[in-house]
């Protein structure tokens, strides 16, 4: 994985073979070396937790300023810092959870705010072309919690969707992968017209049935993830049930709706999956949280 992102040192190109030319006087003035764990926005982020980064669209790298970082007579070709003593990629191999993430919380629904405009700054202001997330619950409830780009590029036990635009600017869904689906179980049985798999909590109690006609849009870890969900309910006490979304927005390929106490899922033929009837009946009452954890499943199955 790219951590130590060295400034651009091609040969410079323009009329005077310098890189200058008359459309920007500007476009070489410092050119930092950046870090690779430390995003700035949504396509960096895709970049930093695929290990993909190139130079652009990161933070400066700090190494350099620490006096005991900088590794003497580098080459060209070598880092000139040293990453491994770095304190960002300390904090990054810890892999630490997203900070303030709510409590009983599957599904976050990630928008985009830009930094506030310094006031009497222009092309120098630091926070132009700043954002930070702004978490959400799934029915667009603004949590008040607030994360930075690099805060996600580094946590474990997240998946995230796409990107996508609507009226309130860019956002995205974060659902978080559930710690006790490896106790949970799946069990899976073929008939002629249709797959069912019974979901079993830890302990081997039935906690959901699941139908599927056609292909099967989900892996067996999609499963065992929604099992988990649905046991860490427990004996909640149910809330009225709200109207299930007809879609999750910027999830492209699924429909939900609901018929009594079974839940369908409709996937429509895409890239990873054919198209498929999911039809899920949870033994817990229907309920926001059933609903939160039939969002998230999709959420998963759509993540990148």
């Amino acid at each position: 994985m790219p951590i130590y992102l060295d400034n651009p040192h091609d040969n410079p190109r323009g009329p005077d073979g310098q890189g200058w030319n008359r459309l920007s006087l500007n476009a070489h003035f410092d050119t930092p070396a950046h870090c690779g764990l430390r995003p700035t926005r949504f396509a960096s982020l895709f970049e930093a937790r695929t290990g993909r980064q190139r130079w652009g669209g990161y933070e400066r790298c700090v190494g350099a300023k620490l006096a005991s970082r900088p590794v003497p007579d580098a080459s060209p070709d070598t880092p000139r810092v040293r990453c491994g003593a770095c304190p960002v990629y300390q904090n990054a191999r810890e892999h630490p959870p997203v900070p303030y993430w709510p409590d009983h919380s599957v599904l976050l629904l990630a928008r985009v705010r830009d930094w506030p405009r310094t006031p009497g700054m222009w092309i120098a202001d630091p926070a132009a072309g700043r954002s930070r997330v702004h978490l959400h619950t799934w029915q667009g409830q603004d949590t008040g919690v607030t994360v930075d780009w690099p805060d996600l590029a580094v946590a474990a036990g997240i998946r995230m969707t796409w990107q996508f635009q609507d009226q309130d600017g860019e956002a995205f869904w974060i659902v978080r992968l559930n710690p006790g689906a490896e106790q949970t179980a799946v069990h899976t049985k073929i008939y002629r017209d249709h797959t069912r798999h019974v979901l079993y909590a830890p302990g081997a109690r039935r906690i959901a049935g699941v139908k599927c006609h056609g292909a099967c849009a989900h892996e067996d870890w999609h499963l065992r993830h929604l099992a988990a969900d649905l046991a860490d309910l427990g004996g909640a006490t149910p809330a009225a049930a709200p109207d299930l979304p007809e879609r999750l927005p910027g999830v492209p390929f699924f429909s939900l709706s609901r018929e009594g106490g079974a839940a369908t899922i409709k996937h429509t033929t895409s890239r990873d999956f054919g198209a498929s009837t999911m039809i899920v009946e949870a033994q817990a009452p229907t309920s926001p949280a059933v609903t939160a954890a039939l969002l998230a499943h999709i959420a998963r199955v759509a993540a990148w």
